[in-house]
């Protein structure tokens, strides 16, 4: 008979009297099995088998979980590591609001996103685990805990509204109105509702044009009416911080939504700095505003007219066959991916594709994925990352006509803005191909399809990463350490190589206009390296210009040959602010100092090459 213990322990008592001989006794094999009926009256943790190890091969495990009555049951995932797949096909976790498999589901995950928090609607829940025969991860550890809604009961003490949370319950207050120190109350404050019934209007900041008072928080929703649009033009903008394309800003800021009609927000985008803001506008006929100041910077703020117009989109699509596009006064139709608009500008036809990418990550896929791409079929997507930084290419998903020398239907990448670059690599078929970097700021791809077979074609992910080569020419060009600097300080465990290179005939120059990085004697931490290959009649040698750390600015260099090397690489400690650098190409220095390249002068933290110029403010 087998015997299964209802909790994660079993226990075994052996009596033995005396009173009777001749019995062998008895022997038993156990097994550790995952799963179980678990009844929760304080927190539990439950674990995938082997955890924190890597989980079993083809294994299922069950747990059943029921809370105290008028109570729910909440899952918290602290860590989670499974097998990725689109449809999580392979290993996953599925979570249903109930004791059995026909229970609604909740769920399904995989993959290494730890799942946000869960909850059901009844006092149960259904946890199943399932793994394959391949590939097996460390799997995930997760609480279950006990969970009902406080802002069911009328003491919850919110004055405006209360939003229920794991565990606990937070207040919230109408647009015009902040949260006091009590956590509950609501008081007038700055924002609030705007009837923009007529054509125009004015949106400025707390105490604009003076500047705006610290640890301040403001929401304002422009209401048009109904099948109209609301169009934000700034004329001011000035907020601590730096808005770049591929970060947020971390202090003040301001953050745009269009409100849609089932009040779901559509963040159209946040910003700081002193960059004007392009025109803005809703998608409905409300835009919500969220206006943030920290303690710290004080700046003027922003000024900024709203303008009231028809959404000619909101009735019939505009007339368009695809997309619409409200304009302000007018309206746009577009079309989608692998269609051209016809020349009534209304229609679209199956055409040629391209694509002109500038944002530092994201998805792109083939026409029409994932069912089929056309026939006869030409695209290109050129890729242009901030310089300094290259672009890198994923493949998740990847099914073209297969030929041996891809002469049919194939992906090609080119290391640079065209065609004419050279080539990074040719695939097609259905193997996935690797993760291809450019060397430069640019990428260039292209899909070729023909008449005959067809596939799903590709989804990819592209996105950024330090180093590479510069071209330096008579131009001054900036890079910078990282991509969010100004905004956030540097990453951990970076290594970057920068190659900068002009004509023969000329020597490259750089300048750095910033320099923070983490100090140490002999800069063994965090350090910015400055190294060129010499070559004369008998040898080839490296010449050291420096390494640097600290807060101090190291001297404008000249090299002697045509290039440059500049290599930065940090630890896992302390991160600054960074660096930025200014470069171009310039007349080449005398040829005495080549024999004086090695010598440098130390100084804590900072060192010197022997031909630099003492301009280093």
């Amino acid at each position: 008979e087998t015997l299964k213990s209802t909790s994660s322990r079993m226990l075994i008592n052996y009596v033995n009297h005396n009173a009777i001989r001749g019995f062998r006794g008895f022997s038993a094999d156990f097994e550790v099995t995952c799963g179980g009926d678990i009844f929760l009256t304080e927190s539990r943790r439950i674990d995938s088998p082997n955890y924190p190890l890597e989980y079993l091969a083809d294994r299922e495990c069950v747990w059943r979980i029921t809370a105290p009555e008028n109570r729910q049951v909440a899952l918290k995932f602290q860590s989670f590591e499974l097998e990725n797949h689109d449809n999580c096909a392979y290993d996953y976790v599925e979570i249903r609001d109930g004791l059995s498999s026909d229970s609604r589901l909740i769920g399904t995950y995989c993959g290494n996103v730890v799942p946000p928090n869960i909850k059901t609607n009844s006092n149960q829940m259904y946890v199943k685990f399932v793994s394959d025969g391949t590939v097996q991860k460390v799997g995930f550890s997760a609480l279950f805990l006990q969970e009902f809604d406080e802002c069911k009961f009328a003491n919850h003490g919110c004055q405006h509204e209360c939003t229920n949370t794991l565990g606990s319950y937070k207040c919230a207050c109408f647009a015009g109105y902040e949260l006091q120190a009590d956590g509950r109350s609501c008081e007038d404050a700055c924002g609030g509702i705007i009837n923009a019934s007529t054509p125009n209007g004015t949106l400025n900041s707390p105490s604009y044009p003076d500047v705006y008072p610290i640890s301040k928080e403001c929401i304002w929703e422009v209401v048009a009416p109904p099948n109209h649009s609301v169009f934000l033009n700034f004329t001011h903008f000035d907020m601590e911080g730096n808005k770049y394309q591929y970060t947020e800003c971390d202090y003040d800021y301001l953050l745009v939504y269009s409100k849609l009609r089932d009040n779901r927000l559509k963040k159209i985008d946040i910003f700081c700095g002193q960059d004007l803001p392009p025109l803005l506008k809703s998608d409905d006929n409300i835009m919500r505003l969220e206006f943030f100041s920290d303690k710290n910077i004080q700046r003027t703020g922003f000024s900024a007219k709203i303008q009231v117009d028809l959404n000619e989109c909101s009735i019939n699509n505009g007339g368009c066959q695809h997309n619409c596009i409200n304009t302000l006064g007018s309206y746009d139709c577009s079309c989608r991916n692998g269609y051209t608009l016809h020349q009534n500008r209304h229609n679209c036809t199956e055409t040629k594709c391209k694509f002109e990418i500038t944002s530092p990550k994201g998805t792109i896929y083939s026409p029409n994925y994932p069912n089929d791409y056309p026939r006869n079929t030409y695209c290109f997507w050129r890729f242009r990352t901030v310089l300094g930084h290259r672009v890198r290419l994923t493949f998740h998903d990847f099914e073209l006509e297969n030929h041996q020398e891809c002469f049919y239907d194939y992906v090609a990448l080119y290391d640079g803005k065209s065609e004419n670059s050279s080539t990074l690599g040719t695939y097609c078929g259905g193997h996935q191909p690797y993760s291809v970097v450019a060397s430069t700021n640019e990428m260039f791809m292209v899909l070729w399809t023909d008449a005959t077979l067809q596939g799903k074609g590709f989804r990819a992910t592209y996105s950024t990463e330090c180093g590479g080569y510069l071209r330096a020419t008579n131009d001054t060009q900036v890079f910078y350490s990282h991509p969010r600097y100004g905004s956030r300080p540097y990453n951990r465990r970076m290594y970057c190589n920068w190659r900068i290179e002009a004509d023969s005939e000329s020597s490259v120059q750089i300048k750095f206009l910033h320099f923070e990085i983490e100090n140490s004697e002999h800069c063994e931490y965090d350090s910015v390296e400055i190294r060129e290959e010499i070559y004369d009649e008998k040898l080839r040698r490296n010449s050291n210009h420096g390494r640097f750390c600290g807060h101090r600015k190291p001297p404008t260099i000249t090299s002697y040959t045509d290039s440059l090397l500049i290599r930065f690489q940090t630890d896992e400690s302390t991160s600054l602010r960074g660096f930025d650098v200014a470069f171009k190409a310039v007349e080449p220095p005398d040829d005495d100092l080549i024999d004086d390249l090695d010598a440098v002068t130390p100084f804590p933290g900072y060192m010197r090459s022997v031909y630099y110029s003492s301009d280093t403010d």
